[in-house]
């Protein structure tokens, strides 16, 4: 076979050519003689050539091959139509490779790996084949050796996958690259929405997001949240450890537990706890409801009114918050019984149902407190209506076991966003607001807006500033001077707290409330009673006769147990008789909701001899039967009615009944603000008791007083 250069091995190595591209082809034919099995046959296959490794593998000789077909070592293991295939192949020209059993001279079978190549002569024309083989029949032998296991392992993993099946749980696998290997009929039946997405090779994440953009899973409408509840689920996947649940469409809920393999699979799990999920609801739910009323409790608020804000942010819808305080509910319960209280609670829970939208969270906060949340409000106006609509419903009349009552209630309103972008500062808006509602005389609702904030910052400031001067040296007290109206004679002080902060005076109208707010009115009001007490015992001990010395008491100071007690050792430690004394107390201390211990304070404080005022008389909302049931001395004409004398008939009609009413009880009347000769005339005229105001005086400093008490003159008529 000149043309292929392939030569017997008994050939005398000749010298070596001098063209070295020759050289090599001779080198690679030396090897390919001696690894490869070849033959060369003719066009029309039969044999012309075949090399040792031919002759050993088979066991025939070359003389025996040389002439023949290979079917001289045909085994019959392939079918014809594998030989069809070959020569329809290599008969066109093209190469062909495959496996092929053959049967040895002894019988015994060999697999060669076969390669046959068409040699191709003139004008393309095909002059015979070229068969390159190699020995594969260990590696076959091996491969049938485990074919019996194969089958084996392949009904082991039948019988696997049957038993999988039977299991209610879903179960998946998946290689280390993620992809999905096996899954079970219950693992589609959860994810029904992913049916035809789970094929073998699906990655997980894919999967997954695809389930979320289905809605296979319950998961954040933000999409913000959204994309990093999918980063959360893949990072627990590629690093499994303890089970988790996940909540699906349709109310499901699967426990899932997933775990990685020794050969780096990771299996996961899936239990259906639906109906322990659906337990754990309806306990937190129980947990989360107000036993009396059936509304949701404190618990929920915060947590409602995120996930509020939430919505009301995706959907550029402004939402709002309603705190609400039931005005004088504890005086109905302290009359009527905690019985007759519970009812009214019910009532207002009923009432709130009924006037707001099922879309509405109402909670009861505790007592009478009960805070609403109103999201998707398009408008001011839809919330202007909804608040209104409230407002009227618990102003109407209730009656349980023949008693009616008409309750009243102060709302404060917050909008988120406009007033805040968090939860907790919402509600500090709110609550903002129905402070301001209550200061505005309560039975009315108030927005919030900047300037309540900014009022509370300046109330904080003063409150830290007021607890230092309590401390130090700040505050003081000036004396305002009373005079009897039908003598003109002085007859006594009323005791003014006063504050100085770094030169700068700062009005009673400005620290007073903050210190009832704080209950920094209790040091307060101790501090302005042992000033008063000492003022005036250190005037009666000058020489001069200061009268009563007159200082408000606020309810804060009268709920102390010992209150009375305190009172007694002060007027004993600066030597001042008890009937020199005078306690004022305004209006609104009387409807506090410790009434009783007000009472009692008060009714101790007589009997020990110091004398009871009710300051800005007509001012507030205290009744003909708060009068019979406090020992009230005296009664004081605010000094807004006293103003309107000589110019407001009504004023004055208002201050002449005021003085009849308080002769007809036994009391004396107290004047205040009398700033011109008009006003005190007409006092004298109907015989109102006592006045004091700047006609008569400013208030004084203690040694004012003094020089006050010394040159002090009758007031006589104009």
């Amino acid at each position: 076979m000149s043309e292929l250069g392939f030569v017997s091995r008994s050939v005398a190595p000749a010298e070596a050519p001098a063209d070295p591209v020759a050289a090599e082809l001779n080198a690679y034919r030396a090897a390919l003689e001696e690894l490869a099995i070849v033959a060369i046959t003719d066009r029309t296959g039969r044999i012309t050539y075949v090399n040792q490794q031919f002759c050993d593998i088979s066991k025939y000789s070359q003389e025996e091959l040389i002439g023949r077909t290979h079917a001289v070592v045909n085994s019959g293991y392939q079918p014809r139509g594998f030989f069809a295939e070959m020569w329809r192949t290599i008969s066109h020209g093209r190469r062909w490779r495959g496996e092929i059993c053959n049967r040895a001279r002894d019988g015994s079978l060999y697999w060669v790996d076969t390669t046959i190549v068409p040699l191709l002569g003139e004008n393309q024309r095909i002059d015979g084949y070229v068969s390159i083989r190699f020995d594969v029949t260990a590696r076959k032998h091996a491969e049938m050796s485990v074919e019996d296991e194969v089958k084996h392992r392949r009904n082991a993993e039948t019988l696997l996958r049957d038993v999988l099946e039977t299991v209610p749980d879903a179960i998946a696998a998946f290689d280390s690259s993620d992809r999905l290997q096996f899954f079970n009929s219950a693992y589609r039946k959860f994810f029904p929405r992913l049916s035809e997405a789970m094929i073998e090779g699906a990655l997980f994440e894919d999967l997954l997001r695809l389930g979320v953009e289905r809605g296979q899973f319950v998961v954040p409408d933000n999409p913000d949240q959204r994309r990093q509840w999918i980063g959360t689920r893949v990072e627990a996947h590629l690093h499994p450890g303890k089970p988790f649940t996940q909540q699906l469409s349709g109310g499901r809920w699967l426990q899932v537990q997933e775990r990685r393999s020794a050969t780096g699979h990771l299996v996961g799990v899936g239990t259906d706890v639906t109906a322990l999920k659906n337990a754990e609801k309806e306990l937190r739910l129980q947990s989360q409801r107000d036993p009396l009323t059936g509304l949701y409790n404190r618990a929920v608020l915060l947590e409602r009114l995120s996930r509020q804000m939430v919505r009301a942010k995706d959907s550029g819808r402004q939402s709002a918050l309603l705190l609400l305080d039931l005005d004088g509910f504890k005086d109905i319960n302290d009359t009527r019984g905690h019985h007759f209280g519970d009812r009214l609670l019910v009532a207002v829970a009923q009432r709130l149902k009924a006037s707001l939208r099922a879309t509405d969270t109402i909670v009861r906060l505790g007592g009478d407190e009960f805070a609403v949340i109103l999201p998707k409000l398009s408008d001011d106006a839809t919330l202007e209506r909804l608040v209104k609509r409230v407002a009227t419903a618990l102003r109407e009349l209730m009656a349980f076991d023949g008693v009616t009552v008409q309750p009243s209630t102060s709302i404060g309103i917050a909008v988120f966003p406009r007033d805040a972008r968090d939860p907790r500062e919402l509600l500090k808006c709110a609550d903002l607001a129905l402070y301001h509602a209550k200061a505005q005389g309560r039975d009315r609702y108030a927005y919030f807006d900047g300037s309540l904030r900014r009022e509370a910052e300046k109330r904080k400031t003063i409150a830290s500033r007021l607890e230092r001067a309590l401390a130090g040296d700040g505050l003081h007290i000036a004396l305002q001077p009373q005079f009897d109206i039908a003598s003109g004679r002085h007859c006594g002080f009323e005791a003014l707290a006063r504050w100085t902060d770094k030169g700068v005076n700062i009005t009673p109208a400005d620290f007073i409330p903050v210190a009832e707010e704080t209950g920094l009115i209790v040091p307060l009001g101790r501090l302005v009673m042992d000033k008063a007490v000492g003022a005036a015992a250190r005037l009666l001990n000058a020489g001069a006769d200061p009268g009563t010395i007159a200082v408000n008491v606020a309810a804060g100071q009268l709920k102390l147990e010992d209150f009375p007690d305190q009172v007694s050792e002060c007027l004993a430690a600066h030597g001042l008789p008890p009937e020199r004394l005078e306690i004022e107390l305004t209006e609104n201390v009387l409807l506090d909701r410790s009434g009783d211990r007000v009472a009692r304070s008060l009714a101790r404080l007589h009997e020990h001899g110091v004398q009871i005022s009710l300051d800005d008389f007509g001012t507030g909302h205290a009744s003909l039967a708060h009068l019979k049931r406090f020992p009230v001395d005296r009664l004081k004409i605010d000094k807004s009615f006293v103003w309107g004398i000589g110019q407001n008939v009504q004023d004055e009609i208002i201050v002449r009944t005021v003085v009849g009413l308080a002769h007809n009880f036994g009391m004396k009347v107290v004047a205040e603000g009398i700033d011109a000769p008009c006003q005190l005339d007409f006092l004298r005229d109907i015989g109102c008791d006592i006045g004091q105001g700047y006609l008569n005086s400013q208030p004084l400093s203690l040694a004012d007083a003094d020089d006050f008490l010394g040159r002090q003159s009758p007031i006589g008529p104009a």
